[in-house]
Formats: structure tokens, sequence, C-alpha cells
């Protein structure tokens, strides 16, 4: 027994991707995941398995009724299937008794191979051949309405017979780890979703289908961002007079720039007392970051409309006001512009201070207390010591939580339109209407601004990054 618990402990990594590949292949033959169809409708999903119990399937629809026997087909699939799955798990688990010969190794590794690639097939096969020709024709139906398709169980069986064939691959050929293949998946996932779309909302900002077919170069959309129209509009009480779009960006700035500091004066003490806590107990502070973290599972759309909620006409806090007689009437603090403002940052601050209290604990539970102890002795106060050792230490995280902030802070558009009904303008907002206007041209403008606000994110992060000096730490970006 203790031979093998060493025999498994040397077992290299692909060979336990082997062996889970094996096992999950074993155990899909029970798991449903063949759905019926009957005129457009799922009637019931399947495994072989119950097929094989249960081969007759009868339902009425409204041509009649639909009546179907899988009895000769569900008998040698699941034996072919069981015979492929219970060998591969035979032979995966007894890798241990022969991964010491080369010669041994690579054949049971090819073998296994084999068996993942006969069971996929088998699987295929099944699921185009479950309902046959004879079966539409006696019920009367078409192969649009009477079909079997694959359940995310089929899917993800298939996913894993995948990395299982992978695994014998890499098994029976010997090779070598090289742990930053891992990091190839990442590099695609960033030139799929990341710069491609930045490369598309370039182009698009540029260039617009001709008439006659192709594309040509044109500057519409700066034209319609820049165009000599004013509005006026009102910033903290008084009456101001800006080019259109240019207020707008103010105004999102201004609920950025409020957003970053509120989350930075709340989340920087909320993050230094958490941190001193797991210090002083040597105890993680885990289940207090929870009470910070566990609203963001709720949805914030959600957790918008219930501070909307809280703060209307008949909401908690006009109802608590009433009946400890602080007011008469119901106040409309949605409808009142500057406290609607002010509940907006809040909400705002709410939401992001999370992504602020992260990182700032993330360095301040790593900083040494013996740095703290040596400006006590040289006779430094605790303001002192704050404000000379521990602050100047914490602010790779305080950059990093900046960023993380004040980045989507300042394009987020829904928390203010929903609390303000629509009626304040976020650049947001004016990014999503123009993208979405029918009109090229405004399209255009909508690629335009989006390019405008990457130029703009782009070189806050810069200023950021020059004001941390270590460049690191806990820097997210």
């Amino acid at each position: 027994m203790t031979e093998l618990r060493s025999k498994i402990k040397l077992m290299p990594v692909h060979a336990f991707v082997m062996i889970f590949a094996a096992l999950y292949s074993f155990i899909s033959i029970f798991i449903p995941m063949f759905e019926l169809f009957v005129q457009y409708v799922p009637f019931r999903t399947y495994s072989l398995f119950t097929l094989l119990l249960d081969p007759k399937v009868s339902t009425r629809i409204r041509s009649g009724a639909v009546n179907l026997n899988f009895q000769s087909f569900a008998a040698w699939t699941f034996v072919i299937t069981i015979v492929l799955a219970v060998a591969a798990l035979t032979l995966s688990l007894s890798y241990p008794f022969y991964y010491n010969s080369r010669s041994k190794r690579k054949i049971g590794y090819m073998a296994v191979l084999v068996l993942f690639a006969g069971r996929g097939i088998a699987h295929v096969y099944t699921l185009s051949k479950m309902v046959s020709e004879q079966m539409i024709t006696e019920n009367n139906l078409t192969p649009q309405r009477l079909y079997v398709a694959q359940s995310f169980a089929g899917n993800l069986m298939m996913i894993v017979l995948g990395i299982g064939v992978g695994a014998c691959l890499y098994g029976a050929l010997n090779l070598k780890m090289n742990y930053k293949i891992f990091a190839y998946p990442y590099l695609v996932w960033i030139v799929i979703f990341t710069i491609l779309p930045l490369i598309l909302i370039l182009f698009r900002a540029f260039f617009k289908k001709a008439a006659g077919g192709g594309y040509e170069f044109t500057t519409a959309g700066f034209a319609v961002l820049f165009q000599n129209k004013t509005v006026t509009t009102r910033f903290y009480g008084m009456d101001v007079t800006l080019q259109e779009y240019f207020s707008i960006f103010l105004r999102s700035l201004d609920y950025a720039l409020w957003t970053t500091i509120g989350c930075l004066v709340l989340g920087y003490p909320a993050s230094y007392i958490l941190a001193r806590r797991s210090k002083l107990k040597r105890q993680s502070g885990s289940r207090l970051l929870m009470l910070f973290v566990l609203p963001m599972w709720m949805n914030t759309m959600l957790r918008t409309y219930a501070w909307r909620a809280f703060f209307s006409e008949t909401g908690v806090l006009n109802t608590l006001m009433q009946q400890w007689g602080m007011i008469d009437a119901p106040i409309m603090f949605l409808k009142n512009e500057v406290i609607a403002d002010i509940v907006t940052k809040l909400v705002m601050t709410n939401d992001f201070l999370p992504f602020m209290i992260l990182p700032l604990y993330s360095v301040l539970v790593k900083l040494d207390d013996s740095l703290s102890e040596a400006a006590y002795d040289l006779g430094a106060t605790k303001v002192q010591t704050f404000l000379k050792v521990i602050f100047p230490l914490s602010l790779p995280g305080v950059i990093s939580g900046i960023q993380m902030v004040f980045m989507p802070s300042l394009t987020f558009y829904m928390i203010p339109d929903i609390l303000n009904e629509g009626s304040k303008t976020t650049i947001g907002t004016t990014v999503q209407n123009f993208i979405l206007n029918e009109s090229t041209t405004y399209n255009q403008a909508g690629n335009v601004l989006s390019l405008l606000l990457l130029i703009f994110v782009l070189i806050t992060m810069g200023i950021l990054r020059g004001q941390d000096k270590e460049a690191g730490g806990g820097m997210a970006l």
C-alpha cells in the first residue's frame, strides 16, 4: 500500500488528467446528454443508460401521437460505449503499475488515446443516428420536427475527451512541460477580445463604407463631436455654458473624481483596520472582507433600483423620517438637483468601494511591523509614522485602487441613468446612443468618442504610474 502511494505521488499531471477524463467518460454513460425535440419543443433528456432501461417513448402532439422505440439501437450502442469507457478507465487507473517501463507507458497512453477517440466517435454516431428516417416517416414528421440535440453535459464530455486525448498524446510523445504554454490561452483571449476590438474601433473612427463599395477615409465623426454647439447646464448650482459634449465629459469626470475620492476616504481606513486586525489576531481578514464583497454578488442594476426605492417618496428613508417626526411631508430626494447629485455619487462610491479596499488591504497586510516599531524608537509619533512610513509604502495599493475605481466609473452610466431617470447624460450614455443610432455618421462619432476616452485613460494611467516610484507592489495594471 505504501509503495502504491509513493507511485501515485510520482505520477505526472497529464496522467491525472487522463484518469479524470476516463472517469468522466464512464460516468457520462449515466448522465442525461441526448435531448429529444418533438415539434420544436424539448421533450426529455436521455442518457444511454435510461434509453436502455426505458427505450419506448410516447407523446401526443396536435396531429396525433408520436411513438418511438430505441430498443435495438440503445442496446448495442450502450454495449460498445460502456466497453470503450470501462477499458479506458481500467487502463488509466492501472498507470501506476506500468509507468516505470517507458515502452509499456507509451503503449498505455496510445491505447487510452484510441479508446477516448472511439468513445467520442461513438457519442457523435449515437447523436446523429438515434432518430432514424424510419421513425420520422412513421410519425409523419420532418427532421426539423423530430431530432436529438446534445445537452451541456454532452458538450462538456466532448471537451473532457479532447483534453484527455491531448494528455495521452503528451505522455506518449514524452514531452517536457513548458509552463509558458499556460499563458497562450490568455494571450489569445487578449488578442480576440481586447486588441482586435480596439483595432476595429480605430478603423471605424476614420473609415466608412463608400457608395460604390469599399471604404473611404472620413472625419465626419470628429465633426459631430466638435461642432460649435453650446448648451447651458448646471454645475454645483451654477449655470454654465459649454460645448455640448464637453459638458457631458465634465459631468462624467465629476462623478468619477468624487467616486474615487469617496472610495479612498472610506476604503483606506477600512483596509488599514482589517490589516491591523489580521496582524494582531494572526487571522485572515477574509471574513470581514466578505462583508464588502458580498453586495457584488448581486446584479448592479438590482442594487441601484434598491437604492432608488430607498430614496423614493414612499421609500424607507422618508417613512422613517416621518415616523420620527423629523419631516411633515416626504422629501423628493431624487427630484432635487443637488441632493440627487449627492445621492448618485454616494451610490457609485458604495458600488466601487470593494475595488478600492481589495488592493489596499493586499498591500497593507504585507507591510513589515518592524518598520513602524523602528520609527517609534526614533521618536516618531503615530501620525508621523503613518505619514512618513505606512502611507508611502502603501502607495502601490492606493494607485492600483484609484485605477480600478476611476477608469470604470468615468464611463459608468447605469447608476446615474437609473437614479436620475435619464435626466443626466453621461459619457457612457452618449457612446451608447451614438452606437445604437442608425446614422453612419453618429456611429462613427461613437467610435471616435470611444477612441478619445481610451487616450484619456492611457494618459491618466501613465500619470498614475509615474507617481509610483517602485512601479510594483500592489499595482494591478
